[in-house]
């Protein structure tokens, strides 16, 4: 059997299939079962004819096919969106098979027809009627096929490409063909460069691109012909941007459809920030993308942006009425949907953003896509696992609230701003996870820092050259918020709330080799510190040490038992340190043991102990191993047999340390004395030397 969907206003006189009668049953609604003759092979072609009549039905979803007038002329226009194209012709009604099409309109001889595709001709009838021909080769998704016939006035332009040109045709009621009006329209010439240069060429590039006048409010993209009732620039800059994403991409279930709506929402804020005529005086770039991005902030943020719909049972009206008015909520669908792809843009950074669009239309080009597919083309072209991105904004609902407070600190003689940030939107949504622009204002200028916020309530810490006055958290509102209200939009300042301590400096420096008989750990606030709370240890074992807390340097000294012995040495302080005020445990993960900057330690919140490696260095690169052990046992001051087995052991079977080091690889290429990560000849030569050096 083959499926259809023709409405059953409509009587079917006769239906064949490669010329032979088929047989056929209306199964619930428009769907119809078509019973083949026999069975088809894979991509093997057949013709089916549907001979109907009757009078369409009218007032389905966004109004399928309507019948009216415009100033006393009469008007008929389609809008086939979501799923009634079945309303005005037999049709397979999946968005997942497009097809071409070439379609041929009567209508009374003053009227015109405006359609899909090139006008083929226009023949003339008897009874003075007139017969319009339209074809296109592009694959079109069923609920794209149009027209719309009055008595229109016709005006053009040529849009020229770097391959050549393409006409512009524009279909316009008499009484509204205005100067402005063409001007408006027209200015769709320069919406199409502009979003060449941002998604590759307009994807029709054969055909045509128009506008036709019709009586819906709003517009409508249907491929390579747009119905707006408007004149609007930013609805004409929408439906434009839909050509490429909507009708060349098209989303794959109407679950998705934040793929099309969210795609030409953004569509508009692009438009803007290439040209800046959303602004007085013109100002184009981010500053007229940011005004875009504010004034097109949904009023309402908590519902999803993916519909997770309820299929309705086909001619059930109501179920679907309601289905189209959530499946196209301004609020959800559009606004918000196109808010989380300029929070993606801010994410992984412009160059990586247009690279995903390129990748996504280079992947499924006259295709369709769902959401995942589109997750994955960002993940690809990014590089990076983003899940907890869409996740929360396009599968969860809501979005973030912000109260925040900060202060100065000034910690072993340098200067830190300490920021307390809590989410206080629903309990129900999501805790958001979003890197987070801070701009900061002090003697010495205005500066900006991105944090990354993942935690209900959170401390960061970061230096700066010295005291800030001021502090503004996303003064670029790239994050949408669950608050409209201006200036704000969602950022409440509040008085700052005591946080967790961290430490802000270890001597000797993560990864640094030098002499040392006192470890110094530096915390950003006063502390109760212990000798308990810290452990050190050399080539794997505990080292004595003795502690003393310095309450004005903020400060634990660990003075190590003599002897000092040249080692690898691992200091790890636990998290039972805590904060003389409020009494919070230590925010201590360091990202890297070797680095200084993971400094100040933490991730934002109480718990977690810290890690730091340093190196004591021995008298010679050739002291390997301790007298009586073997390979990673550390160095003892001397040059001896041992040193040279274990060498020659930790050359051949290439030994690491538990950091990773190869233990034998002494120097560089050109034997600087740096070690390189390679162990080559010149490493063998320098323990040769080393060794018979010795020890002073």
């Amino acid at each position: 059997t083959f499926q259809i969907q023709l409405d059953q206003a409509f009587t079917i006189s006769a239906l064949t299939v490669d010329g032979v009668p088929a047989g056929w049953v209306r199964v619930v609604g428009p769907v119809i079962d078509v019973t083949l003759p026999r069975a088809y092979a894979m991509d093997e072609q057949f013709a089916l004819r549907v001979d109907y009549s009757g009078t369409p039905p009218t007032g389905n979803g966004f109004g399928s096919i309507t019948f009216t007038t415009q100033n006393g002329q009469p008007l008929v226009h389609t809008l086939s969106e979501p799923y009634f194209a079945n309303t005005w012709w037999p049709v397979k009604e999946d968005n997942n098979d497009k097809a071409t099409a070439s379609m041929a309109f009567t209508v009374p001889g003053p009227l015109v027809v405006a359609s899909n595709g090139l006008l083929q001709g226009v023949d003339s009838l008897p009874g003075g009627k007139l017969k319009y021909r339209w074809r296109t080769n592009y694959q079109t998704a069923p609920y794209l096929f149009s027209f719309s016939t009055t008595n229109y006035n016709q005006f053009g332009d040529i849009y020229v490409h770097s391959g050549g040109s393409m006409p512009l045709q524009f279909f316009i009621y008499p009484a509204n063909d205005t100067s402005g009006n063409r001007t408006a329209w027209l200015r769709t010439k320069d919406m199409l460069a502009a979003f060449a240069s941002r998604f590759g060429p307009y994807p029709f590039i054969s055909e045509k691109y128009g506008i036709y006048q019709f009586s819906f409010g709003g517009g409508m993209e249907h491929q390579t012909m747009t119905g707006q009732g408007t004149f609007s620039e930013s609805v004409t800059a929408h439906e434009l941007g839909h050509q490429w994403w909507g009708d060349m991409i098209t989303c794959a279930t109407w679950s998705d459809i934040w793929l099309n709506e969210g795609f030409a929402s953004y569509c508009e804020a692009l438009w803007f920030e290439a040209s800046g005529r959303n602004l007085n005086p013109v100002t184009p770039g981010f500053t007229a993308l940011r005004t875009a991005m504010l004034a097109r902030r949904p009023s309402s943020t908590d519902g999803t942006v993916y519909f997770f719909r309820t299929e309705p049972t086909p001619g059930d009206v109501v179920a679907q009425s309601n289905d189209v008015n959530r499946m196209f909520s301004s609020n959800f669908s559009y606004r918000k949907a196109g808010w989380v792809l300029h929070m993606l843009r801010w994410v992984v950074g412009d160059q990586a953003f247009f690279d995903i669009l390129a990748a996504y239309r280079q992947t499924y080009q006259y295709r369709t896509a769902a959401t995942a597919d589109f997750q994955a083309v960002c993940e690809a072209v990014s590089g990076r696992d983003l899940d907890w991105f869409f996740n929360q904004w396009v599968f969860n609902p809501g979005a973030p609230l912000y109260s925040y407070g900060w202060r100065n600190v000034s910690a072993g003689g340098r200067n830190y701003v300490e920021l307390y940030l809590n989410q206080t939107q629903n309990a129900a949504w999501p805790t958001f996870d979003m890197p987070l622009d801070v701009g900061t204002t002090a003697g010495t200028g205005n500066a900006s820092r991105t944090v990354r916020n993942n935690a209900r309530t959170q401390h960061l810490l970061w230096e700066v050259p010295g005291a800030i006055s001021s502090l503004t958290l996303d003064p670029n509102n790239w994050v949408l918020t669950a608050s409209n209200t201006s200036p704000a939009y969602g950022k409440t300042a509040a008085t700052f709330v005591e946080g967790p301590p961290k430490i802000v400096d270890v001597q000797p420096a993560p990864g640094s080799s030098s002499a040392a008989s006192v470890v110094r750990v530096t915390f950003h606030r006063p502390v109760n510190s212990s000798a308990g709370q810290y452990t050190l240890t050399r080539s794997g074992s505990p080292v004595a040490f003795t502690h003393a807390y310095n309450a004005g340097a903020q400060r634990a000294d660990l003075t190590l038992t003599p002897p000092i012995m040249p080692g690898t040495y691992v200091l790890t302080v636990g998290a039972g340190v805590t904060g003389q005020t409020g009494g919070l445990a230590l925010d201590g993960e360091a990202a890297n043991p070797v680095s200084p900057s993971s400094l100040p330690t933490g991730d934002g919140v109480p718990g977690g102990s810290a890690t730091f490696r340093f190196t004591i260095p021995s008298c010679s690169a050739a002291d390997l191993a301790t007298e009586g052990g073997g390979l990673l046992s550390g160095p003892d001051g001397f040059v001896t047999g041992v040193d040279f087995d274990v060498f020659i052991q930790a050359f051949f079977s290439e030994t690491r340390d538990p950091f990773g080091t190869l233990l034998a690889d002494l120097t560089d290429a050109v034997g600087t004395g740096s070690p390189d990560g390679l162990l080559t000849g010149s490493d063998f030569d320098r323990f040769i030397v080393q060794f018979f050096t010795g020890c002073p």
